[in-house]
């Protein structure tokens, strides 16, 4: 009899391989804009790696991600099924919901901007520039990566504030590493600048000046979130259940002080850019990372709610409690801390 089950055994191996355990792993599909901001690509060279961080990486999933432009174009590829995890602005979470009627759930921190301590955006201009205030960008040429992103809204939001409407100025689009020569070249009055312009702009205070902060138009805010569909969640719960394990041990790996170089080297793999201009990353004057992936939403929802009262945004979403999913995080965190 046993010698019967046996082969019957090895005859079901043979007509749908192995057991479940053995299954192809799930892809994951994961969107980003810059990083080390957004630390999805380094990530992925970490499991790379270091492959003893992770403990589901390749068993239960694969980790792919795609850079985007910005936030907002992932809500058409999250809207056509071309992506499973989004990284959305504040602004793109409320049109990915109010315009493009999807089922979106915010389940995990991207970056924060203006945690005291912590790294701001700065809106530069020429240190010669004539705009000398707010109100002076009437008639001005204004860089933005994308229209929606987190500092697009930002900018429009203090530029409201002081009743500069879209129509005052022209926006030109650009990726954020086009920004600096584009305002050195004259051909834009305005751009906004991540960390990594940071030293060159404590460098040159001939050069360039700050006019306004992220910061100082929105406060401390949930700059950029991990925003998922409902279906995807209900549909493969347990393998993102997995995934969010895996990502806080990587995110604590990034921000922990012990492997700082280690975490440089993978940046300036990633980056192909020299290490040595890579200082500020993983720092006080990098964004802020929350260590268990945890986003701050009422500043989402104060953001969003400023937004619409000063036009940026065409219509108010209250976020929670139905477009908020907490538990994949918080089920991942308890297997790591026990809590």
């Amino acid at each position: 009899m046993k010698r019967g089950w046996a082969a019957f055994a090895l005859i079901l191996a043979g007509m749908f391989g192995p057991a479940a355990a053995l299954a192809d792993p799930m892809p994951i599909r994961v969107g980003w804009v810059v990083t080390p901001g957004h630390l999805a690509p380094l990530i992925e060279a970490l499991g790379k790696r270091e492959p003893g961080v992770f403990k589901h990486l390749g068993q239960s999933y694969v980790l792919q991600t795609t850079r985007f432009q910005g936030t907002t174009p992932q809500i058409q590829a999250q809207a056509i099924g071309d992506l499973d995890v989004a990284a959305l602005s504040t602004a793109a979470l409320a049109l990915a919901i109010t315009n493009a009627k999807l089922e979106e759930r915010v389940v995990a921190d991207v970056v924060a901007d203006g945690v005291e301590g912590f790294f701001t955006e700065n809106y530069v201009v020429a240190a010669d520039s004539p705009i000398k205030t707010i109100e002076d960008i009437k008639g001005k040429r204004i860089a933005t990566n994308a229209i929606g992103s987190a500092s697009d809204a930002a900018m429009r939001t203090m530029f409201r504030k002081h009743g500069i409407k879209d129509a005052d100025f022209t926006t030109v689009e650009t990726n954020f590493a086009n920004m600096p020569a584009m305002l050195d070249g004259g051909k834009v009055d305005l751009i906004g600048t991540l960390p990594q312009f940071l030293q060159e702009l404590r460098s040159h205070p001939s050069k360039y000046r700050v006019l306004f902060t992220a910061s100082d138009a929105v406060g401390p805010t949930q700059a950029v979130l991990w925003g998922m569909r409902a279906e995807t969640i209900a549909a493969h719960r347990p393998v993102f259940v997995d995934f969010f394990e895996d990502h806080i041990r990587a995110v604590r790996w990034f921000i922990d002080p012990n492997n700082r170089e280690e975490a440089l080297d993978i940046l300036a793999g990633v980056t192909k850019l020299p290490k040595e201009s890579l200082g500020f990353a993983f720092s006080k004057d990098d964004f802020y990372h929350s260590p268990d992936a945890h986003p701050e939403l009422d500043s989402v929802q104060r953001e969003i709610d400023e937004a619409v009262k000063l036009g940026v945004l065409p219509q108010r979403v209250e976020i929670r409690p139905k477009h908020v999913d907490l538990s994949l995080i918080e089920e991942a965190k308890k297997r790591i801390d026990g809590k």
